[in-house]
């Protein structure tokens, strides 16, 4: 396969959907003072501690395009420098095709992230062109393998003829500056780390520390100096009770009956300090309206490490939610 260059890609118009922004982009945030940033691992960048999470958070709930590009517009305004999304994030492409639309005009003010799924070079090389061409950029600053899910899918990542190879091919060409992987396993996790040697990795981590990547992933990349990317720091939304008011949002994934019968659950402030108060880089979260966009924000400032009593105490309280997410490894009830 032919090698990629450094490119600039013309960007595509972005019509005239904006004046038909949900009700919940029409407004503009006030302004608020700078998130701070932290060290990405041993890069020498610093990155803000919270980013824009591009899964499905962000572009379920917002159908059109012009929508989903004013929403990363608004977070860059407002102090997320860090923006992270996947090839494969949504069924048309539309997580990378909207941050790509963003990115038109503010892609010098942030380290983006992507990822991909593919596991040899040929595909990976295909996978990380289109990514560039969505993003409408030549560079990207953090490129994953996304969700390794195997010993098996590690060894063909780092084949002669894997992924890695693809990505590092890129690297050598300035095209991706630091690489990385996913993984929802801690054990996993631990395995990949030795044998790829990566910049950075992306972990669920919360407060029911279910998966837990607290007692050896985290020492291992604080020893190493591996930038942690932390997702799901609010079990994507499933932690939180205003999401499931209606019975229909209590699917296979959900919380078992009853969690939110107990009042003095944590709140999403609470999931949020807990993990930013772990050795990590950066807190992605998805956002899906301007009003979660203030409240996160708002949250972020307003963060102070915690004690140890006091993530002792969010985290117990966390339990309820142990067996909730769809990223856990086991069999739900149909």
């Amino acid at each position: 396969m032919r090698a990629i260059t450094r490119r600039k890609f013309v960007a595509a118009t972005a019509g005239a959907a904006g004046a038909t922004l949900l009700t919940p982009l029409a407004g503009k945030l006030a302004a608020v003072p700078a998130i701070p940033a932290r060290p990405f691992g041993q890069t020498g960048v610093d990155v803000t501690m919270i980013g824009l999470g591009g899964g499905s958070r962000f572009y379920m709930p917002v159908p059109q395009d012009e929508q989903g590009a004013e929403m990363v517009r608004q977070a860059i305004d407002h102090g997320i420098r860090f923006i992270e999304t996947a090839a494969n994030y949504g069924p048309k492409d539309e997580s990378e095709r909207r941050i790509g639309m963003a990115m038109k005009t503010h892609r010098s003010q942030v380290f983006l992230e992507t990822k991909t799924d593919a596991r040899d070079y040929d595909g990976a090389m295909r996978e990380m062109e289109r990514s560039l061409k969505f993003l409408q950029t030549d560079r990207i600053d953090l490129m994953l393998h996304h969700n390794l899910g195997s010993t098996e899918e590690l060894s063909k990542i780092a084949s002669p003829e894997g992924a890695e190879k693809a990505v590092r091919r890129l690297v050598d060409q300035k095209v991706i500056r630091f690489r990385g992987f996913s993984c929802h396993s801690p054990q996993l996790t631990l395995e990949a780390i030795r044998l790829l040697e990566p910049d950075a990795i992306q972990s669920i981590i919360n407060a029911t520390r279910i998966p837990d990547f607290e007692s050896e992933v985290l020492p291992l990349t604080q020893q190493k100096g591996i930038a942690v990317v932390v997702m799901k720091s609010v079990g994507k939304g499933y932690f939180l009770r205003h999401n499931f008011t209606k019975p229909d949002r209590i699917d296979q994934y959900g919380p078992p009956g009853g969690a939110f019968e107990n009042k003095d659950l944590p709140e999403a402030k609470d999931y949020i300090h807990y993990a930013l108060t772990l050795p990590v880089s950066t807190v992605v979260i998805g956002i899906d309206s301007l009003q979660t966009l203030d409240a996160v924000v708002r949250d972020v400032l307003d963060f102070r490490p915690l004690s140890a009593e006091r993530m002792k105490s969010i985290s117990d309280r966390a339990q309820v939610f142990r067996t909730t997410g769809f990223w856990l490894p086991q069999v739900r009830p149909a």
